[in-house]
C-alpha cells in the first residue's frame, strides 16, 4: 500500500512539474522563436526570409530521414532501460542510430554537393539558396534530437526541452541581432553558419548531460545490440509518419516557391510561424506523458489508456484555448513583421483552423505508432500529402498563399478523421500483445 502511495504521489510530481515546465516552454518557447523570426524578417528581405525558411525546412526534413526515427522511438524503449540503470543498453542503442544518422548524412551532403555543381534548381550553389551550407547543419540537428528524447525518456523535461524550444531561438535571434548592429547587411549564410553553431553547441551540451547525469557509461565496453531489426521495423515506420507530417506542414512553403511569387513565401512563412503554437502545444504536452505511457503499454495497457486519455483532455483543451487566443489576435501578431505580411491574415486564419484541427488528432497518431499501427498511420499520412499536394496544384494558382493555407486545411481534416477512425478500430482489437526486448 505505501508502495502504491509513493508510486502515485511520484506521479503526481511529475505530471505537475512537468505541466510548469510546459507552460515555461509553451510560452517563452513561442515568445523567443517570435522574436528570431521577427528579427530575421527585418535583418533580410522578405523574399530572403522566405529562402531561409525552405532551407531550414529543408534541413530539419533531412534530419528526420537520416535517424531513421531513432529519435521517435527513444522514449518507448529507452524509458524502461533508464529505470532498470541499464546503461549499457542506453549507450548501445545511442550508438546505433547515431552511426546510422552520421553514415546517411554524408551520403547526403555528397548528393547536395552533386546537385549544387550540377545547377539542378535551388541547390545551385550560384544562386540564393545556400543548401551546400545547411547540408552540414543537419546531422548536428539529428543528434540533438537524439539526445534530446534520451534526457525526455529519463523524466528531465526541462533539460530535454527548453534548450532547444527558449535557448536556440534567442541565441540566434541575438546572433542576428549583432550582426545587424555590426554590418551593413546580413547575409542569408551568416544567418546559417550562425544558427549551426548554436545547435552545435546545445548539442554538445545534452552530450555532456547525459554523462554527467550517469545514463550511460561510456568507460566500459559497449554491449552489442542484439535487436536491431526489431528496432528498425518499429522506428522506421514513425520516421515516415513524421516525415510526412513535417512534409505537411513544409509542402506548401516549397509549393508557393515554384507557383506563386518570392514574396508570398515569405509571407506565409510568417502565417505559418505565428500558427505553430498549436503543434508546438500539442507536441509539447505529448512529450510528458510519452515516457509514462511507454513504460506502462507493455505491462499494463489499460493504465497507458487512462494516461493517453488525461494527456488528451489536457491536449484539447489548451489547442482550443491557444487557437481562441491566436484568431483574436492573429492581425495583431502579423503586424509585428511588418504591414506587408498582413496581407497573410486570412492566411492565417486557415492555417490556425488546420493546426488546430490536427492539435486534437496528432497524440492519437503516436499512441497508434506505439502500438504497432506504424503502417496505417504512414498510409494514411501518404494519402493526406497526395491530397494537400493536389490541393495546392489547384488552389495556389487560383488564390495565392491563401490556397495554400485551405488545401492543409482540406488534408488535416483528411487526416484527422482517418486517424481517429482507425485509433477507434484498434481499440475493439485484441489488448496490446506484451513485446519482449533485451532492455525488460
Amino acid at each position: 500500500m505505501d508502495s502504491l502511495s509513493e508510486k502515485t504521489g511520484a506521479l503526481s510530481g511529475y505530471l505537475r512539474s512537468g505541466f510548469v515546465i510546459m507552460l515555461s516552454s509553451l510560452v517563452l518557447g513561442f515568445i523567443a522563436d517570435y522574436l528570431f523570426n521577427l528579427t530575421l524578417s527585418h535583418a533580410l528581405p522578405a523574399h530572403q526570409y522566405g529562402d531561409y525558411k525552405v532551407a531550414y525546412a529543408f534541413a530539419v526534413l533531412s534530419s528526420v530521414i537520416i535517424l531513421l526515427g531513432g529519435d521517435r522511438i527513444a522514449p518507448r524503449i529507452l524509458a524502461a532501460a533508464i529505470e532498470n540503470q541499464n546503461r549499457g543498453y542506453v549507450l548501445s542503442f545511442l550508438r546505433f542510430y547515431t552511426g546510422i544518422a552520421l553514415l546517411l548524412s554524408v551520403l547526403l551532403i555528397a548528393a547536395t554537393y552533386l546537385a549544387g555543381v550540377l545547377h539542378l534548381g535551388k541547390t545551385d550553389l550560384s544562386e540564393h539558396h545556400p543548401l551546400m551550407l545547411i547540408s552540414f547543419v543537419i546531422p548536428l540537428i539529428a543528434c540533438g534530437a537524439l539526445f534530446s528524447r534520451v534526457l525526455q525518456s529519463a523524466k528531465m523535461l526541462a533539460l530535454s526541452n527548453l534548450p532547444w524550444r527558449i535557448g536556440l531561438p534567442l541565441i540566434k535571434a541575438g546572433t542576428v541581432a549583432f550582426l545587424m548592429i555590426s554590418i551593413s547587411q546580413v547575409e542569408l549564410w551568416q544567418v546559417i553558419l550562425s544558427g549551426g553553431i548554436a545547435v552545435a553547441g546545445i548539442t554538445f551540451w545534452q552530450w555532456r548531460k547525459i554523462q554527467t547525469l550517469g545514463l550511460i557509461d561510456s568507460t566500459q565496453a559497449i554491449p552489442p545490440l542484439a535487436e536491431k531489426r526489431q528496432l528498425l521495423s518499429w522506428s522506421v515506420p514513425m520516421m515516415l509518419t513524421m516525415l510526412i507530417t513535417m512534409a505537411l506542414n513544409q509542402i506548401d512553403l516549397f509549393m508557393l516557391e515554384i507557383l506563386a511569387d518570392e514574396n508570398s513565401v515569405g509571407h506565409f512563412a510568417a502565417a505559418t510561424t505565428t500558427a505553430h503554437l498549436l503543434p508546438v502545444a500539442q507536441v509539447t504536452i505529448a512529450g510528458i506523458f510519452l515516457p509514462l505511457i511507454g513504460r506502462t503499454m507493455d505491462n499494463d495497457p489499460e493504465q497507458a489508456k487512462a494516461l493517453f486519455w488525461r494527456a488528451q483532455k489536457i491536449i484539447t483543451l489548451s489547442v482550443l484555448v491557444l487557437a481562441s487566443g491566436e484568431l483574436y489576435f492573429g492581425g495583431w501578431l502579423l503586424s509585428f513583421f511588418g504591414n506587408d505580411f498582413q496581407q497573410a491574415e486570412q492566411t492565417l486564419y486557415w492555417l490556425i483552423a488546420a493546426y488546430a484541427i490536427w492539435g486534437f488528432s496528432g497524440f492519437a497518431s503516436t499512441w497508434l505508432q506505439y502500438s504497432h499501427y506504424g503502417r496505417n498511420i504512414v498510409i494514411i499520412g501518404i494519402l493526406t500529402l497526395i491530397a494537400d499536394i493536389s490541393a495546392n496544384f489547384w488552389l495556389i494558382p487560383a488564390m495565392g498563399m491563401q490556397g495554400a493555407a485551405i488545401a492543409t486545411c482540406l488534408a488535416m481534416s483528411l487526416a484527422a478523421a482517418t486517424t481517429w477512425y482507425t485509433f477507434a478500430f484498434s481499440l475493439r482489437q485484441q489488448p496490446i500483445e506484451k513485446e519482449t526486448s533485451t532492455q525488460h
